[in-house]
């Protein structure tokens, strides 16, 4: 619970700070869809987070939960894109880069803050499985 809380608040800084950037960058008839797209990717990675950090215990649960998240993200991106063809007045280019752009930072904090209670791959875990790591 203590990590997924960590996660949304570093989340929700780097987003905000990143969009503030990206609206600076793209000037301000660019803040909608920057705004859009930086809500969307941040529950998006919210709900692919919590999916980890649920099965993060069990392997084959760890890497369907990982491969689904993946699957989320595509099927966001696919949805958007479509719904942009649709709407004419939000900006495709910008909602687009931007929408990818938020959830590659936020995929990329997902490790600091997932690490730890995996029981394969440490030496806490190996021990606490009862395994000597200097056997192999």
């Amino acid at each position: 619970m203590r990590q997924g809380l960590s996660y949304a608040a570093a989340g929700l800084g780097l987003v905000l700070v990143a969009a503030l950037a990206a609206v600076v960058l793209a000037g301000g008839g660019a803040a909608r869809a920057v705004g859009l797209a930086a809500l969307l990717a941040y529950g998006l990675q919210l709900v692919a987070f919590g999916v980890l950090l649920a099965v993060r215990a069990d392997p084959q649960l760890f890497l369907a939960g990982w491969g689904g998240g993946i699957l989320l993200r595509f099927g966001a991106v696919g949805a958007v894109a479509y719904w942009l063809s649709r709407d004419p007045e939000l900006p495709r280019a910008v909602t687009l880069l931007s929408l990818v752009a938020f959830m590659m930072l936020l995929l990329l904090l997902e490790p600091v803050f997932l690490h730890g209670r995996r029981s394969g791959g440490t030496a806490q875990g190996a021990a606490a499985a009862g395994v000597d790591e200097g056997a192999n």
